[in-house]
């Protein structure tokens, strides 16, 4: 991990986001640099974390929690970024304040909050150029916990108390059913990976014990440095049961399919 991602990891600890968020973002930051798009719009953006990781474009984030966006900028100012422009606009999804369209959209992890999904998909269809990428996540109802099998409780309560629902992989055909979307990739991020979770224990204990947080990202960074090493592999035959379903959608009239 380089100095920039180790900032980042830092912010991400101060704010208590945990690993597998890291690992979303990542992974998303790594589709998107693979674009050609030099201008791409983040909705729902919250902090801003994953724009940071992404390099050379011109970034639009919109979100409806304007504290949220405020933290965003004073993060971005102290990373002082300057391969990106970066652009932070309160707004509500379902109605986009732009008159133009854009190349790329990323919606991480937002659908599941709203009471219709497909109508924040169409919205998000309309800013969409013909050819475009729209690539969402979706907390994954089927994902395989290890601390759940400890408790001897197979299925997972719901990521977030602030989730409406929670996805299978069956249901994307079903949230793009009617619309002109075609499914260019469709994988798994973040099966569970034991490390993260050797703390975790079946029994709450309250333990007292304060850390720093340069500490904190020694072995975060460590166990990082196994998962991205050893367990991704069994991520590639397991994705079915990671945490998030990735799907990278293009805006097509042609038949639709999914490789």
């Amino acid at each position: 991990m380089g100095a920039c991602e180790e900032r980042i990891f830092l912010e991400a600890l101060e704010h208590q986001y945990a690993i597998w968020h890291f690992i979303r973002y990542r992974r998303i930051a790594d589709i998107v640099d693979d674009t050609e798009a030099a201008q791409l719009l983040d909705v729902g953006c919250g902090i801003g974390l994953l724009d940071l990781l992404i390099t050379n474009k011109e970034i639009i984030c919109i979100d409806i929690n304007r504290q949220d966006l405020k933290e965003a900028v004073r993060i971005r100012k102290n990373n002082k970024p300057k391969e990106n422009v970066f652009d932070a606009i309160v707004a509500d999804l379902h109605f986009p304040p732009f008159r133009g369209k854009f190349d790329v959209i990323i919606c991480s992890e937002v659908l599941e909050h709203l009471t219709d999904d497909r109508r924040a998909l169409a919205a998000l269809l309309s800013i969409l150029e013909e050819k475009g990428l729209l690539l969402i996540t979706l907390p994954n109802m089927l994902r395989l916990e290890f601390p759940q099998l400890f408790r001897f409780a197979l299925r997972p309560k719901s990521m977030q108390k602030g989730h409406i629902r929670e996805y299978k992989v069956n249901d994307v055909q079903d949230l793009m059913k009617s619309f002109p979307l075609r499914v260019e990739r469709l994988t798994g991020v973040y099966f569970d990976f034991p490390f993260f979770h050797v703390f975790n224990l079946p029994i709450p204990i309250q333990v007292n014990l304060n850390f720093s947080t340069t500490f904190h990202f020694f072995v975060y960074a460590a166990f990082y440095s196994l998962y991205a090493t050893f367990w991704t592999v069994l991520e590639k035959l397991f994705w079915t049961h990671a945490y998030f379903i990735l799907v990278v959608f293009r805006k097509s009239y042609h038949q639709q399919n999914i490789h």
